[in-house]
């Protein structure tokens, strides 16, 4: 018998779907060990993973505006700029900011560089005071901004870069810079802002730079150029800028405005908000010149009266000591702080210790509006050292120098205190005060210089005048402010030659400036005459010092320095002496002048 063995049609799958299940099973456990781990959270700094973020979150990622500024950061860098620091970076549209605050050290120049996306057409930097006063721009149509900052300036500045045309991302760095080195930086990068140089405005305001030209030289002196920039003024609220006025130096505003401003008002304010100059009225513009004893801070307030527009602010700063050769015509006005006179005279006392000057004989007065106060002064043989010293409230005078014969020696306009020289025979001299802004009491303290160098002796007036220039350019007069750095004798003008001098007559005299130093030219008119001209020419001249004409040798262009009765300039070589003259013209009349050239230190 044959045995069968039968199994049921549904076995085989059976048979699988355990196979199936077990599977299953297996890998369960496996992703329970972790072979199958889920997606992993988003990459440190709020990058997704591969498979994305798993919940929303705000980031505090910010943008890297580094790159935009590399190229220029490392040109400045090797020209002898600071390490870059990122002052802000932005998505900026037509019309947004981005900027912040910067604090820079007195002695020191700063490097502003502001860089954008290509899409953005025009970018615009600017530096503001802590008043919200403009204090430096780069206005000019470009995508790339720079300016460079340098002393005078406040501690803290505002810098922001605002686009004009266009959108992208904008990056704005600050980098350090040495004075010494601001130049080659500012070549390297184009920077606008530094003495010297303008805000972009002139090449789109034609005509400006013959305006300034103009100013001048009818007003003066010699003057480097610290900033050009365009002010938009209405009628509403006044549009501010501000400046430092170092101590012994002067600064020169001229503003033009646009055609359509109606009346323009501009006046000069100082830390307090007083009014300390009202501009003068050059037709449809204004200008003013301001000097300080002490370093001081201004601000310049301008308000159309009617239409409002543009403006260009032209300002620039005169050389330590020079304002003496500032056109008597044009007005000056000072910024000074007075103080109680027994203050002013004990600074001054200690500042002239050790300098060898004789016993101090002193006496005091009370100057007033309108009127003159005389104290009468034993002018010793020789010369003699008269410090006029002003006490609170006494604001700005005129102080004037006569001798026994009637005859003035020097006159002098001052803030806090005027230094005046008397060289000659000696014999009984006066002193004359005028208040020309509040009165107050006043001292005068007389010293005998050490030192009486007979061309001095023989050119009272010109002596006085020299060294009215010298002390001024040494350190201020004693008194001035502080009364501190207070230097200069009789004995440092010895070496003064006399030059004739006539009108429509040219006179040169030789120069020659030793290798890797400057040389300072200072021209002083006796008492004849009026309207110096100086040139300092490389490579000869067409005079001699008589002023008559010579064997003439080619001459390279030379700047012209203007002064009523005292000018001054200096020139400096390099690897190489420089070979030249001194070329002196007189505008007006005939008279003497004595021309001192001494080494100085510096371009």
């Amino acid at each position: 018998m044959r045995t069968s063995i039968h199994r049921s049609s549904s076995q085989p799958v059976a048979c699988f779907t355990r196979a199936f299940v077990a599977l299953l099973a297996l890998l369960a456990l496996l992703g329970a060990l972790g072979c199958g781990a889920p997606a992993a959270p988003p990459a440190a700094g709020g990058k997704p993973g591969v498979t994305g973020a798993t919940a929303l979150r705000v980031l505090a990622d910010t943008m890297e505006g580094r790159a935009l500024l590399d190229n220029d950061s490392r040109l400045a860098g090797s020209a002898g700029a600071g390490p870059l620091q990122l002052l802000g970076v932005d998505v900026a549209v037509e019309g947004d900011r981005v900027g912040g605050f910067i604090e820079v050290p007195q002695a020191e120049c700063v490097l502003v560089i502001a860089r954008a996306s290509p899409t953005v057409g025009d970018l615009d930097l600017a530096a503001y005071d802590d008043d919200g006063s403009t204090f430096s721009t780069d206005e000019a149509p470009d995508p790339k901004a720079t300016i460079l900052v340098c002393p005078p300036h406040p501690r803290r500045l505002y810098v922001v870069a605002r686009v004009t045309a266009g959108s992208g991302v904008v990056a704005v760095g600050v980098q350090s810079v040495e004075a010494r080195a601001a130049e080659a930086v500012a070549q390297a990068v184009g920077a606008r802002g530094r003495p010297g140089e303008g805000s972009g405005i002139a090449s789109s305001w034609p005509g400006l730079e013959g305006k300034l030209r103009a100013h001048r030289a009818g007003i003066g002196g010699r003057w480097d150029d610290v900033r050009w920039l365009a002010l938009p003024v209405g009628s509403i609220a006044p549009a501010r800028v501000s400046f430092v006025v170092d101590a012994g130096r002067c600064l020169d505003v001229l503003v033009v405005p646009s055609d359509e401003v109606g009346t323009l008002e501009v006046v000069a304010e100082d830390a307090g908000g007083r009014i300390v100059a009202r501009a003068r009225e050059l037709g449809q513009d204004r200008g003013f010149v301001l000097c300080a004893g002490e370093r001081a801070e201004v601000s310049l307030a301008l308000r159309a009266r009617g239409a409002g527009g543009l403006c260009a602010v032209m300002a620039g700063r005169s050389e330590v000591g020079t304002e003496g050769e500032i056109e008597g015509t044009f007005p000056i006005a000072r910024v000074t702080e007075t103080r109680a006179l027994t203050v002013v005279r004990g600074v001054h006392d200690r500042a002239m210790e050790g300098r060898g000057f004789g016993a101090p004989r002193a006496s005091t007065g009370t100057a007033k509006l309108g009127s003159r106060s005389s104290v009468a002064v034993e002018l010793p043989a020789g010369c003699a050292r008269i410090d006029v010293l002003a006490g609170k409230p006494l604001g700005e005078f005129l102080a004037e120098l006569w001798n026994e014969q009637g005859e003035l020696l020097v006159a002098e306009r001052a803030g806090a205190a005027a230094t005046l020289y008397g060289c000659g025979a000696g014999g009984q001299g006066r002193i004359d005060v005028e208040s020309l802004a509040r009165p107050g009491p006043f001292g005068v303290v007389v010293r005998k210089d050490p030192a009486a160098p007979q061309v001095l002796v023989k050119h009272p007036t010109a002596a006085a005048r020299l060294m009215s220039r010298l002390i001024a350019g040494e350190g201020g007069s004693a008194g001035g402010g502080a009364g501190e750095g207070v230097r200069g004798a009789a004995g440092s003008a010895a070496g003064a030659q006399v030059v004739t001098l006539e009108e429509a007559r040219l006179a040169t005299v030789p120069l020659t400036v030793p290798v890797r130093s400057c040389s300072e030219v200072i021209v002083a008119l006796d008492r004849q005459g009026a309207g110096l001209d100086l040139r300092l020419v490389e490579g000869g001249g067409t005079g001699d010092a008589k002023g008559g004409t010579g064997e003439g040798r080619e001459a390279r262009e030379a700047r012209v320095a203007r002064g009523r009765y005292v000018v001054s300039d200096r020139r400096c070589a390099g690897n190489a002496p420089m070979q030249g003259a001194v070329e002196l013209r007189l505008g007006a009349g005939k008279g003497e002048a004595l021309v001192l050239v001494r080494k100085v230190e510096g371009p």
